[in-house]
């Protein structure tokens, strides 16, 4: 008795609660079930099951076929005509899908299988499944595959393939084989089992015990097993109606609580017969499908004392379920509830809560017969006015909901015939109601004022601001001006009154009272922005009451300023940008700098494609009445990364179109809208942001508008192994290359709205949008290769998922672009090939002998290339020390002079060992072509006899025998000495080289005067020289292998004979046989005319020993110091030898610097460095007046050095002379250029370089001396550069300026020459060798002597004056000091010489200037 009383109470306190919460909840008349015409076209209204599985397909399971649905279309699975063996049965009653993508199939009688990853269906064979019916599939979350059917519980053992049935011996005697209606799987993974007449059991994962509930109902019934998520279980029954049970996991102590049918009571379950049951977790309520209707009951809160179901039954309404019959019962991923019903097919119902709250406006709508809302305004006391179709307008209390007609208003009695409200606005000013109405002027309401007399009426005809009575838009700007949109342009009436009327102005060629416009707004600096349906926009720039001060300026697409003449409205948003929206073209953004409207709704990709309203949220995001929905818009200062957002009739709307101009938005921030089935208002910041987005799969692959399931088997393998949503690969042939590719979100709320984007790499440059409408991309006659297909998809409120799928597409070339084809092509190029091959075979072997000789000889000269490059190098290297050397000996000479037989020795190898360098340069010329010749006239004879005798005493040393013969005493002949004595040089070296003791060396000269040739022959008696050596004997580099002796060589003597004879327009040949020795005969031209005159030199001639001697002189000097110490050589006793001159000794080597601050140190003052940067540092610090500087050093080299010398201005004037081993004429030439004053190659005597830098340094001083004694300066016979003759001219020319001036001073001679005193000081000292009052005393004199030659007779004292001193006398005593008379004495010597010209002596008066 006390349980009975116990759970009464319990019973109470739980269904307490809930009826209340009934009486006050939202009944399931609210709900709006609604069917796609997809659905509508089921083949079989009996719906006995709704499934989704894992990929978001819906399965729908009929008494007469399977259906896949995608949101828009149907995949139909069953025995047909074409198919007449595919299931067991048409009479399906449940799906499941396993982890390995199965669906398994029950059906009426057996089970089937869908592998959906290959499209395969097979029906399963086994004794204990085969012909009977199966209720329900249900797969655990550890997968294990569990079926309910009349024969009793089965489990599908994977690893048997077989199947196993539950009964007492293997469930501890529990569980009975008898038929199963039910499977449910709770959140503690324990598995319920319903059964038709043994009632309900319970299989507990975490003991694996079986568990048995007490009988419940007469039939022992548990059709429906469920749990809501409030851990409730629910057991529906077969005609006992719905239990609740309580304590469920404690079966001895379960209790429950049945809900019955009670015709007699409201509030009670639709039937007792219980088809399924599911929960709705937006509204957190249960629902049951009955036999007799949907029953819902909320679960919101448990503590209620009643409970009370609220009925959905057929018929009710047009937004009713289409049959009571409600078979089954799903809750999709998305939250949307399914309905299958038997024969009413499938319902979906959206639970989800309006995020806005809608007014439909029935009590409008019941008195207007419409409830189309076409301007809206909420005003100061909270009232909302709005513009209702053509009926004028209304003011609805939103406290109590009452609606108000214009008609019912005693203001608006004697007013009739108001037709559409297009606008209202409340002034800021006045907060007076301002109505515009199309064709009808506009009403200003003052509800301040006794009622009868709170409106006036303004038309075209009464009101003067008023061009057109048809009003678009009413607005009131920051300087409290009326502005009136209309029919006919646009008007203002002046916060004073005054009427401006703009109707008589252009826009370009069209007027403006030919333009409709539709709204305006008040943009920077008091300009007024307008939109027209007509003709864009237009912006008005200017303020006064006179037409004169405004300009108009247009948008539209004729000038290419806006994408669209048709602009709805138009916006200026917080950041103060101008947005305009337009019919056709949505919205676009105004760009300043450009002076342009963007095309934001293009480039952002936004849905529809007409905007009717713009407002914007405390938050800054624009709000946008579309033809698509109501779009939120965020877009960022820099215009980057803006989102959307789109809310449809699935989210709360009146509908997804809105009236143009039906948008507010108040002071707190509640926005109001308006269409054509009332209007929306809400709060943006307390909207729910949480959305459901799904990836998108590809439902169909479709091979010329062929499905995938319409492919033969065949087909389907060779195009892909697995279906179109589980295929990361499609293949191809060229047969095939037209195919398209369809997808889905699987998103079933708005399926319409969803928007895709697809790309294919290698085809598509960008991502191509779509709409549902064209959910598939289509391809046609792809290249041959490898694409990659990518897909993604948004929800219906436009928001993108991240997720991308992607399909790699190959497409096979035509058999003849095959790889065995090119292959097959190959192999007959290669036929014909070898065919052409074997006609042309002596041709092609021929060409290529030809091009490894070519080869042979490109190596063969690269190799000789290098080794000359190479002797080169190490010639430049070695002049140095021997310079070095060569000087060491000349100083013993003089400190040590007893030794004179060893430094002969010393003497003559030295000059061997340059000799032989300078034959190496020598060669390197000829390599390179510079190598050219001078002849002159002399006697051959005596030259090769002068020539011999250098070598009598090596032949004497090496005991050999030497003889000259010749058929004259004397031949004069032209040719190159210095070219002869090298050949000669070569051919008796070798000669001498290659004899034994004992042997001998014979010259033959035979000179043919009448025919010019002379002939000289070289023989010995030696080894020989082989036949086959011979070829080769005259080559670079080589030395022939018949030499047997010890002895070095550079291989390339004869080289270079053989090009000096050649240089000389003669040839050389060789006559020899081994062990009879060689003859080397030379023939070469004698006369004259056998040379060019450039190969002449006439200013020299070879007649007697004296010239032979010089030019064949031991000493081995170089040309350009020949030159130097003959032209330019200077006495001792006349070189600069006192220490007044300082010196700059550049060079990298210690050991010459030291021997040439050594050698000039007793004379000159030294300063040394080792490379270019150095010596700068040194030039900065010190005077110098003289620079020597080696051209190759480390760090800059000379003339880099000599460059940055004569390019600055403070140290040009110094000479420098500039030392190089390098002999070319283009080395020469560089160094002139750089700036040098001189140019000596190594190795040379240092007597040599004394003489030049005493010679350098004594013609500067004449250049001083003669500076001094001009009397007009002329640079070009005082050979100085061009920067130091500019400053000698400007000095000369700042004393002249100056020149009667007594106080001119240093000062302002250094402000004018613009320098620093030092640097001036010193510049002129080295240049003129004058101090600063010197020169200027120097040009005053000058000056002087001038102007008595110009003048003739000049007093004395005005002479004085002229030329800047105030004392006649101390004038005279400098004048006598300067040029070395009284100017008196001068202006007499002036008359005499003119007297003697007019007698005619040839004799001028020219100035002699003396220095004392």
């Amino acid at each position: 008795m006390k349980e009975k009383i116990r759970s009464f109470f319990f019973i109470l306190g739980v269904l307490f609660p809930i009826v209340c919460q009934a009486m006050v909840a939202t009944g399931p008349n609210s709900l709006v079930f609604k069917s796609s015409s997809v659905l509508n076209s089921l083949p079989s209204k009996d719906v006995q099951s709704v499934y989704q599985d894992r990929d978001g397909y819906i399965w729908i399971s009929t008494r007469n076929g399977l259906f896949q649905y995608d949101g828009y279309s149907i995949t139909t699975y069953k025995s047909n005509l074409y198919c007449p063996d595919l299931l067991t049965n048409n009479n399906i009653y449940c799906v499941a899908e396993d982890a390995q993508h199965r669906l398994w199939i029950g059906t009426y009688s057996g089970l089937n299988v869908l592998d959906k990853q290959t499209g395969q269906i097979w029906k399963i064979d086994d004794p204990e499944i085969n012909g009977i019916g199966i209720s329900q599939i249900l797969v655990t979350s550890d997968n294990r595959i569990l079926f309910a059917t009349e024969g009793g519980l089965l489990e599908y053992l994977e690893d048997g393939n077989r199947f196993s049935v539950f009964n007492q011996d293997n469930t501890g005697g529990v569980f009975p084989k008898t038929t199963v209606k039910s499977l449910f799987e709770d959140d503690r993974g324990d598995i319920w089992i319903g059964t038709w007449s043994q009632g309900l059991f319970r299989y507990e994962k975490r003991t694996g015990e079986y568990w048995k509930y007490p009988q419940m109902n007469s039939g022992n019934s548990a059709h429906v097993v469920f749990q809501d998520s409030h851990k409730n279980i629910w057991v529906g029954t077969w005609g006992a109606g719905l239990h609740l049970l309580h304590d469920a996991y404690n079966p001895e102590k379960t209790t429950w609580t049945t809900f019955t049918h009670d015709e007699n009571r409201s509030g009670t379950i639709s039937d007792n017969l219980i088809y399924a049951i599911s929960e709705d977790l937006n509204t957190n309520s249960l629902w049951v499908g009955t036999r007799s209707g949907l029953s819902i009951l909320s679960l919101r809160d448990m503590e209620m004392l009643h409970w009370s179901f609220e009925n959905c039954y057929s018929g009710e309404s047009e937004n009713s379920i289409t049959s009571s019959e409600v078979a089954s019962l799903l809750r999709d991923r998305q939250g949307i509830m399914w309905v299958g019903m038997i024969g009413g097919g499938v319902n979906m119902a959206n639970t989800r809560k309006a995020k806005f709250n809608l007014d439909r406006l029935s009590e409008a709508k019941r008195i207007l017969k419409s409830n189309s809302v076409r301007s809206i305004l909420l005003d100061d006391e909270g009232q909302l006015w709005m513009g209702i179709s053509t009926y004028g307008f209304g003011v609805e209390d939103r406290r109590t909901g009452k609606f108000t007609h214009h008609g019912q208003m005693p203001d608006f009695s004697s007013y009739r015939g108001i037709s559409t409200v297009m606008s209202i606005m409340q002034s800021p000013s006045t907060g007076h109601i301002w109505i515009g109405v199309y064709n009808g002027g506009a009403y200003e309401i003052d509800k301040s004022a006794p009622v009868g007399k709170r409106v006036k009426a303004y038309n075209s005809s009464n009101a003067p601001w008023m061009c057109n009575s048809c009003i678009y838009y009413i607005c009131e700007d920051s300087k409290q001006n009326l502005w009136f949109a209309t029919k006919s342009g646009v008007s203002m009436r002046a916060a004073d009154g005054t009427p401006v009327r703009f109707d008589s102005l252009k826009v370009g060629d069209v007027a403006v009272r030919d333009m409709v416009v539709m709204q305006l707004v008040e943009g920077h600096d008091s300009e007024m922005w307008l939109a027209s349906n007509t003709h864009g926009v237009i912006r008005i720039q200017g303020s006064g009451n006179s037409l004169s001060g405004y300009t108009f300026s247009g948008y539209s697409v004729s000038n290419g300023k806006l994408n669209s003449d048709y602009a709805n409205c138009i916006y200026k948003d917080v950041e103060g940008r101008i947005w305009v929206g337009t019919g056709g073209s949505g919205l676009s953004l105004y760009d300043a700098v450009e002076d342009v409207f963007l095309p934001a709704h293009k480039l952002w990709n936004l849905p529809g494609d007409a905007v009717t309203n713009i407002q914007s949220d405390k938050k800054g995001n624009l709000w946008l009445g579309t033809n698509a929905g109501l779009l939120r818009l965020t877009v960022p200062r820099d215009l980057q990364n803006v989102t959307y957002r789109l809310y449809t009739t699935s989210d709360g709307l009146q509908d997804n179109i809105f009236n143009r101009g039906a948008s507010f938005v108040a002071s707190d921030g509640e926005m109001f809208f308006g269409g054509h089935r009332g209007y929306n208002s809400f709060y943006p910041d307390k909207q729910d942001e949480q959305v459901f987005s799904s990836p998108v799969v590809i439902t169909d692959i479709k091979v010329f508008n062929q499905s995938w399931t319409a492919l033969s088997d065949k087909e389907r393998s060779e195009i892909s192994n697995l279906s179109p949503r589980f295929t990361d690969k499609i293949v191809l042939d060229y047969k095939r290359n037209n195919f398209s590719i369809e997808f889905s979100a699987l998103e079933y709320a708005n399926p319409e709205r969803n928007r895709y984007a697809y790309r294919l790499d290698g085809f598509d440059a960008g991502w191509q949008y779509t709409d549902a409408s064209k959910r598939f991309a289509y391809y046609n006659n792809l290249k041959s290769g490898t694409y990659t297909f990518y897909v993604k998809s948004s929800n219906s409120n436009g928001i993108w998922d991240e997720n991308i799928q992607t399909v790699k597409v190959v497409i096979l070339p035509p058999p003849w672009k095959t790889w065995w084809a090119y292959t097959l092509y190959i192999i007959v190029l290669l036929g014909i090939s070898w065919y052409i091959y074997r006609i042309v075979r002596n041709r092609i072997r021929l060409r290529n002998a030809l091009h490894l000789r070519e080869m042979e000889q490109a190596k063969s000269e690269e190799i000789n290339h290098a080794k000359l490059q190479f002797f080169t190098n190490i010639t430049h290297e070695l002049l140095t020390p021997l310079t070095i050397i060569s000087a060491s000996v000349d100083e013993l000479k003089q400190t040590a002079p007893a030794y004179k037989e060893q430094y002969d020795v010393m003497t003559h190898n030295i000059n061997r060992l340059i000799r032989l360098l300078q034959q190496i340069l020598e060669f390197r010329k000829a390599e390179t072509g510079n190598l050219k010749l001078k002849v002159l006239q002399g006697d051959l004879v005596l030259f090769v006899r002068r020539s011999l005798d250098g070598f009598r005493p090596l032949m004497k040393k090496k005991d050999i025998r030497f003889t000259i013969q010749s058929d004259a005493d004397k031949c004069l002949a032209f040719f190159d000495p210095d070219k002869l004595d090298k050949i000669l040089y070569n051919l008796l070296s070798n000669a001498s080289k290659y004899n034994k003791p004992g042997g001998k060396v014979g010259i033959e000269l035979n000179c043919d005067e009448v025919n010019g040739i002379a002939c000289i022959i070289v023989k010995d008696n030696g080894p020989g020289i082989p036949k086959e050596s011979q070829k080769n004997l005259f080559k670079r580099f080589y030395e022939g292998d018949y030499r047997k002796f010890n002895t070095i060589g550079t291989g390339i003597g004869l080289s270079l004979v053989r090009d000096l004879v050649t240089l000389h327009h003669g040839s050389i040949s060789v006559e020899s046989e081994e062990g009879k020795g060689a003859a080397f005969k030379i023939q070469f031209p004698v006369h004259r005319f056998a040379y060019s005159e450039d190969e002449i030199d006439d200013a020299v001639t070879l007649l007697d020993s004296d010239g032979i001697d010089a030019v064949q002189e031991d000493v081995v000097i170089t040309d350009a110091q020949a030159d130097i110490l003959e032209e330019n050589l200077i006495p001792v006793e006349q070189s600069v030898a006192e220490k007044s001159h300082t010196l700059l000794l550049v060079e990298d080597n210690e050991d010459l610097l030291g021997l040439m601050v050594k050698l000039l140190g007793g004379d000159y003052t030294i300063h040394t460095a080792t490379n270019g940067k150095e010596a700068l540092e040194v030039v900065e610090l010190e005077d110098i007046d003289l620079i020597v500087s080696d051209v190759m050093m480390p760090v800059m080299d000379g003339i880099e050095f000599c460059r940055n010398i004569k390019g600055n201005f403070d140290t040009s004037h110094i000479p420098l002379i500039l030392l190089t081993a390098k002999k070319q004429e283009e080395d020469r030439v560089e160094a002139y250029e750089s700036g040098a004053d001189a140019f000596i190659t190594k190795p040379f005597n240092l007597s040599v370089l004394h003489a030049r830098i005493g010679n350098l340094l004594k013609s500067r001083e004449r250049v001083m001396k003669d500076f001094k004694k001009q009397l007009v300066f002329e640079a070009k016979e005082l050979n100085y550069t061009s920067m130091d003759e500019d400053f000698l001219q400007r000095a000369i020319d700042c004393v002249n300026r100056h020149l009667d001036d007594p106080n001119f001073d240093q000062t302002q001679f250094l402000e004018e020459m613009n320098t620093t005193k030092s640097t001036f000081f010193r510049k002129l000292k080295s240049l003129t060798g004058l101090t600063y009052v010197s020169f200027i005393r120097n040009i005053r004199m000058k000056a002087a002597c001038r102007i008595m030659e110009e003048k003739k007779h000049v007093r004395i004292s005005e002479l004085a004056y002229a030329v800047g001193y105030n004392d006649p006398r101390y004038f005279s005593s400098i004048f006598k000091k300067e040029i070395g008379m009284q100017p008196s004495e001068y202006m007499e010597r002036l008359r005499e010489s003119e007297t003697r010209l007019r007698k005619g002596a040839k004799s001028g008066g020219v100035c002699a200037i003396h220095h004392n």
